[in-house]
């Protein structure tokens, strides 16, 4: 099966205050980099340390669950009943719950599509009782697992087909966002919002799926972005009001960017825009140094979602704050394109202030191309608001990669540059391990310096990583990064496991066996997640591919001391940094 990944939109207007859409890109071949790859870092024990017995082992096949077309959503390894024996909760197009022997026991299948976005597993109230959460299509389902089995929760499930125009979940994360002991779910959608039909991209709700409303509001908070005028909204808050398109590739991380109790929704956009929102659903506003140029709002203060964001910090400082030269335009400088770019919530400098981190394309020309993925990492709204959405010091230029891998077509898919973002190498600050698209997985430290990059081309002209997980193998303390690779449909040979050590040294790279053909690619998009299912006290790990199930290896002499990054976008609940699914 085939399914398409996206759609045109409108091209800018209104200058460069207007949001843009994507345009085609060049459908010309790019060849690998023959090596490249290199290695850096002190190797040292980052976690506990527990009884190792050497080097980290070539991991042994277990099995092969014959499944649905996988896409970006990493299983789960979770004890969904509390019983002491984990559970796997995958997710296709249906959702399938196998025991600990790797044995089918539930598939849910209610929606009427794919599963993209990583499942969010979590008890929702604490009440003892598990959810699996999931998109599907335009709708969340929500299931509760009780006495070993599962049935669709009250209230569930919820709808995001705002403007009828059957929008498909790309994005999904949860998190206490009022600290109030219940956990909400946030979703991000393909709808746009133009008028006069256009709807909401992102919503949040409540464990019953009604929408999140904090008490007290004059306001509906949720979904965002709206079209109502006043306090609270979106028409026209600082004048120029907000304009939202699709959001494509899992584009939602939760985390507190400012100073007050509750959590943050940052959101990413098919534009060239990134936004946060408060709990309440307004919108965030960005450094009082950001000011709008255009005559009708002149000097008009932003918030973080209002406005292009420029490569070159000099092209932004002449437009957004001194008001002088050239419009902007990518026929001559650069933009950040967000279509794809999950944005993660991260400590860098451990000041107890968290910073936004994504890793949109870098655009140039008309039709637009990418020349590049690269970094960027933006301060949050903390003390007086100065510093928010300007750029951390040290990353005031982007880290970038070289040029991307370049597909005719939509298959196979893009993959989202999601970065891990923990501490690998020992001095407590978190490093930035992601794929730039470039056939490289790069590791870069906490004052954006480059460490190393591997090159996992296998000498492919499209060849694609899933994003990064980090957990130790052979409990020597210092955590190892594990990523997938996939490419063209037609090349059968294109998925493998990779696992790196810390300082990008190559430990095993293992080719998937028995791969099949399938549409939309061949290998593994989604992220592998590791864990002890069977409770024998080993890790094992989960492959899914687009064409022949998943593979499950196990890994010889390793627990479970350090799973640091252990699934998809951090954890169970997809926050966009390291988190735990709840069991009180």
């Amino acid at each position: 099966m085939r399914v398409s990944m996206r759609v045109h939109c409108v091209l800018p207007v209104f200058l460069a205050l207007m949001v843009g859409c994507k345009g085609d890109e060049s459908s010309y071949t790019r060849h690998p980099p023959e090596g490249g790859s290199s290695t850096g870092g002190t190797v040292t024990a980052t976690c506990d340390v527990g009884v190792s017995t050497g080097d980290v082992a070539a991991p042994v096949f277990w099995k092969n669950i014959q499944g649905q077309t996988s896409w970006f959503a990493s299983p789960v390894v979770f004890d969904l009943d509390g019983n002491g024996s984990n559970e796997l909760i995958a997710a296709y197009y249906s959702i399938y719950v196998l025991d600990s022997a790797g044995e089918l026991i539930a598939e849910l299948s209610d929606g009427d599509g794919r599963v993209y976005a990583g499942h969010v597993v979590v008890d929702l109230e604490g009440d003892g009782n598990t959810e699996i959460v999931a998109g599907n299509g335009s709708r969340v389902f929500a299931y509760e697992w009780n006495n070993g089995a599962p049935t669709l929760k009250a209230g569930w499930p919820a709808n995001v087909n705002g403007a009828g125009t059957g929008p498909e979940v790309r994005g999904m994360a949860a998190g206490d966002l009022n600290g109030d002991g219940s956990i909400e779910i946030v979703v991000t959608t393909t709808e746009t919002a133009e008028e006069p039909d256009g709807g909401s991209q992102v919503w949040v709700f409540n464990p019953d799926g009604t929408l999140y409303q904090p008490d007290g509001l004059s306001w509906n908070a949720w979904p965002r972005y709206n079209a109502a005028t006043g306090e609270g909204n979106d028409a026209d808050r600082n004048g120029y009001g907000h304009h939202g398109y699709g959001c494509y590739g899992l584009n939602v991380g939760i985390g507190n960017i400012d100073d007050d109790s509750e959590l943050e929704i940052i959101a990413t956009y098919d534009n060239h825009h990134i936004q946060a929102f408060d709990h309440d659903g307004v919108a965030i506003n960005a450094s009082p140094w950001f000011t709008n140029r255009s005559n009708e709002y002149e000097g008009e203060r932003f918030t973080w979602g209002q406005f292009i964001r420029w490569v070159d910090p000099q092209v932004e400082e002449d437009h957004y704050h001194n008001h002088t030269g050239e419009w902007p335009h990518p026929s001559w400088t650069e933009w950040a394109q967000w279509t794809h770019s999950p944005p993660n919530i991260v400590d860098l400098d451990l000041d107890g202030r968290n910073e936004v981190l994504g890793v949109p394309n870098i655009e140039m020309h008309e039709p637009y191309e990418t020349q590049a993925f690269g970094i960027m990492v933006l301060e949050g709204a903390h003390g007086d608001g100065s510093r928010s959405a300007m750029r951390k010091a040290g990353f005031e230029t982007l880290k970038r990669g070289d040029l991307p891998v370049a597909v005719d077509g939509w298959y196979p898919p893009q993959a989202p540059p999601a970065a891990a973002t923990v501490n690998i190498l020992g001095d407590e600050r978190p490093e930035i391990i992601v794929s730039l698209n470039d056939w490289f997985m790069y590791a870069f430290d906490a004052d954006g310096e480059q460490l190393w990059r591997y090159n996992y081309s296998h000498q492919k002209d499209i060849m694609f990583a899933s994003e990064p997980i980090v957990a130790d193998l052979n409990q020597d303390g210092s955590p190892e990064i594990l990523f997938t690779t996939y490419g063209d449909p037609g090349v059968l040979d294109s998925g493998n496991l990779v696992i790196l050590a810390a300082d990008g040294t190559l430990l095993h790279d293992v080719s998937l066996p028995n791969t099949g053909e399938n549409g939309n690619g061949n290998g593994a998009p989604a992220a592998p997640t590791v864990g002890d299912l069977d409770g024998d006290g080993e890790l094992e790990i989960f492959i899914q591919t687009f064409e022949h199930g998943m593979d499950i290896y196990k890994v010889p002499g390793s627990t479970d001391n350090c799973l640091l990054w252990s699934t998809a976008r951090g954890g169970p609940l997809r926050m966009g940094q390291p988190s735990t699914a709840r069991r009180d």
